[in-house]
């Protein structure tokens, strides 16, 4: 495994949280607009968008390789700002394919399986990419907060998108909404690549292993790990959180257009609102844990 000199204090952490937050700009467009606009606007099965975030979902079980490839690789910056430009370009190509979806039903839902793989691919280079860098350049003292941290910073990319991004929509229109998500993949892009300048010196990567030593291969590498009865059951504990936390992505926006009959603008901003109230939530839960001294409390 590839070792440093050098761990990161709280700025470089905060730099990585900025990443993230970028990475979650681009997404939460994706789950929640163009979601609303398949099925309000264009009047299309519900289950087309479900299909679509299914796809980008079932791609990122890639992570793993990722995670390893880039482990091996020696340096983690290529890989987060190469998923990133991978991301943000299929966000961009999403939304041109629910414009085109318009025009041509057919050729428009061919080219949004294509941007949401793109998105699923993006993602996994770059989260996972992230996620290894801080893995070896935190202090080991550090690495809960430092999670915490940069988790909560991709929540706030959710909320602030949003509600941003409500405010430019309306009046609606395809080619405001192709802007708005060109602009945010822009600024995605500049925020996430800035942030990472310099955060990885190129002089300071050594590899741990003697060179002499037969490097791990990733079956052998993940067979080791899924071998740990307490990674087995957090992966769990990881599935059954994350089922629950994104099931109403999908029901939330299409739901106020219908039974409100809200705009898309309103509808995004609401669904700024809901991760708002999730930020809130993490960080309140965050406090009173972290003045408890009852352990199991700390562990819900």
């Amino acid at each position: 495994m590839t070792q440093y000199f050098t761990t990161l204090n709280w700025f470089g952490i905060a730099r990585l949280g900025l990443v993230q937050a970028s990475l979650g700009a681009v997404v939460v467009l994706t789950t929640s607009v163009l979601n609303r606009v398949m099925v309000i606007e264009l009047a299309l099965p519900a289950l087309l968008p479900g299909l679509l975030v299914a796809m980008h979902y079932l791609v990122q079980f890639i992570r793993p390789r990722m995670g390893f490839g880039s482990d091996r690789s020696g340096r983690s910056t290529p890989w987060i700002q190469g998923g990133m430009l991978v991301l943000a370009s299929g966000g961009v190509l999403a939304a041109g394919a629910v414009a085109l979806m318009s025009r041509d039903v057919s050729s428009g839902i061919g080219l949004a399986f294509i941007a949401f793989m793109m998105i699923g691919l993006g993602v996994s280079a770059s989260g996972t990419a992230l996620l290894v860098l801080l893995a070896k350049r935190v202090d080991e003292k550090r690495k809960a907060a430092a999670a915490s941290c940069v988790w909560l910073m991709m929540i706030f990319g959710f909320a602030m998108t949003a509600g941003i991004s409500g405010k430019l929509l309306d009046p609606f229109s395809f080619e405001r909404l192709i802007m708005v998500s060109l602009g945010v993949s822009c600024i995605a892009l500049a925020i996430s690549f800035i942030a990472l300048h310099g955060l990885e010196p190129k002089s300071l990567a050594q590899t741990a292993q003697n060179a002499n030593e037969p490097k791990l291969r990733f079956k052998e590498a993940l067979a080791e790990v899924w071998q740990e009865s307490r990674v087995r059951r957090f992966t769990v504990f990881v599935f059954i959180s994350m089922l629950a936390y994104s099931s109403q992505d999908l029901i939330l926006e299409p739901f106020a257009g219908t039974a409100f009959g809200l705009t898309p603008g309103e509808t995004t901003s609401l669904s700024g609102l809901q991760h708002a109230g999730v930020l809130c939530g993490m960080l309140l839960c965050g406090f009173i844990t972290s003045r408890s001294k009852n352990p199991n409390l700390s562990s819900l």
